[in-house]
């Protein structure tokens, strides 16, 4: 690979990683011959001029920047993994030409711009990237693994950019910016026992034809790292979800699953902060939530179902832990996730819509609002695991949750969001457990229930809109429910006919 310095023109080529990728990259592949003198003449026509640009053409046949064995994180500070770490293994970075069936062509080209404007931001920007290829051999709990991973062919249209900008404000912040313009995507392959779960991942523009952007802000905050949401826009689709086999060959009769969506998201205020956990090993930090998904949906063939204006709002930080762990009884190792000070988080649906596939064409009316409002943990935790399984190899992997003291929260139906009649009810949750296996088979992924218990009770039922009754409808228990081990659901796609 070599690098060449050069002014920046108002038509220089522009490539962009986050800042530090940047940095990484050229110093680690652009050997110091690889540098061209800049003579009096050269000198002559950079003063002056605002910012450089690093250009960069990958050399390898095959587009390879870089590879790495292996990335390790242990808890504790050991130069050995010890029992319990989070290994990525056989990681490989790409960066290549593609024509627009997707072929490759040949080694790809960087070109990258660093500017310091008038306000003192220092910027980052890199764009005219033809597609990268980023691939993780194998993601393994202390040894055992849960697959495997594929980002390939992540293409860039005219117009895309990676930026990185230091702020100059006080606190220090670092935006990252990522604009994907239409016709940029991503070829997602996820593989486990040999099987390929595979989806064509699309950025789409918003319905002001902006193209899609995603932005968020790193800050010090309070000895932690904070990592604060901002403007996010367009629609990002994972499309033709499909099962292959590792070859490729296409199951289940070339059949799709369909496709998921969502987009028009609007950041009221969201973050999460990062630092070390007090109670223990492992990471902790506090999350805040006040974000609206315009539309989030699933599409099969020519038919979408839409949940519109879906709000997510904490009402204040909820603090988490995350803990790699062991299990000594059946010899899985995972990471387990406690969320606790849960006291008043809503989850709104504004409307439920049948549509055509674009959203928009032969919309349906709405099938209602639904809201859970207030729910509290009553002092208690939200428990989740994910283990990789004991036995050699990539053998799926199993989900644990529980609420520890149970949860209540306030139910809402109504028939739109403005209507006046409503059902409502006061729900109140025993302690809930549940593990669950997650497996890819040949006939479709496979949800094996372990363990399921719980009881839930649902009081203070009300139908209506207040003015025309008094007291309740009424109130029902569920009491002692329990799914027996080995019952399974199977998620397959509908054959055809």
């Amino acid at each position: 690979m070599n690098a060449i310095f050069s002014p920046l023109t108002p038509s220089g080529r522009t490539f962009s990683y986050p800042a530090f990728s940047v940095l990484a990259i050229w110093l680690c592949a652009s050997p110091l011959q690889a540098l061209q003198a800049i003579d009096d003449a050269d000198m002559a026509s950079v003063y002056g001029q605002s910012g450089i640009s690093i250009d960069t053409q990958i050399e390898a046949d095959d587009g390879t920047l870089l590879t790495i064995g292996s990335v390790t994180y242990t808890e504790e500070n050991k130069d050995d993994s010890g029992d319990e770490f989070l290994q990525l293994k056989d990681i490989g970075l790409q960066i290549v030409e593609i024509d627009d069936a997707g072929n490759v062509l040949g080694p790809g080209f960087i070109s990258t711009r660093i500017d310091v404007a008038e306000n003192g931001n220092l910027n980052i920007r890199s764009s005219e990237l033809g597609a990268i290829n980023f691939t993780v051999g194998s993601i393994e709990f202390s040894g055992r693994s849960i697959g495997a991973l594929g980002l390939n062919r992540w293409r860039f249209a005219p117009g895309s950019f990676l930026e990185t900008t230091v702020l100059n404000d006080t606190p220090v912040k670092i935006r990252s910016r990522t604009l994907m313009t239409d016709g940029s995507g991503i070829d997602f392959r996820y593989i486990e026992d040999d099987l390929l779960l595979t989806s064509n991942i699309e950025f789409k523009s918003d319905s002001l034809n902006r193209p899609f952007q995603s932005e968020f802000f790193l800050s010090a905050d309070n000895q932690a790292l904070k990592i604060e949401f901002g403007e996010t826009r367009g629609t990002l689709e994972f499309n033709n979800l499909k099962l292959s086999d590792n070859l490729g060959n296409p199951l289940l009769n070339n059949q799709s699953f369909g496709d998921l969506g969502y987009g028009d998201i609007v950041v009221n205020q969201g973050y999460f902060t990062v630092r070390a956990n007090d109670n223990g090993e492992g990471l902790s930090g506090e999350l805040l939530s006040d974000i609206t998904v315009g539309t989030a949906f699933y599409r099969t063939d020519e038919n979408r179902l839409n949940f519109e204006n879906v709000n997510i709002a904490t009402n204040g930080e909820i603090r988490y832990q995350l803990e790699l762990v062991g299990s000594q009884t059946d010899f899985a190792r995972g990471m387990t996730a406690i969320l606790t000070d849960i006291s008043d988080l809503d989850l709104t649906i504004g409307s439920i819509i049948f549509s055509q596939a674009d959203g928009l064409s032969g919309r349906s009316d709405s099938l209602g609002a639904f809201a859970i409002e207030n729910l509290n943990l009553n002092g208690g935790a939200l428990v989740t695991s994910l283990w990789a399984l004991s036995a050699t190899g990539s053998q799926g992997i199993r989900l644990d949750a529980a609420i520890t003291r149970g949860a209540q929260f306030d139910f809402t139906y109504a028939d739109d969001e403005s209507s006046a009649a409503k059902l409502t009810a006061e729900v109140v949750l025993g302690e809930f457990s549940a593990e669950t296996l997650l497996d890819i088979t040949p006939k479709g992924l496979n949800f094996t229930v372990e363990n399921l218990e719980a009881e839930a009770h649902v009081n203070a039922i009300r139908i209506g809109d207040g003015s025309l009754y008094q007291g309740q409808t009424g109130r029902i228990d569920i009491d002692g429910l329990v799914v027996q081990p080995g019952s399974y659901l199977r998620v397959e796609p509908i054959p055809s006919i």
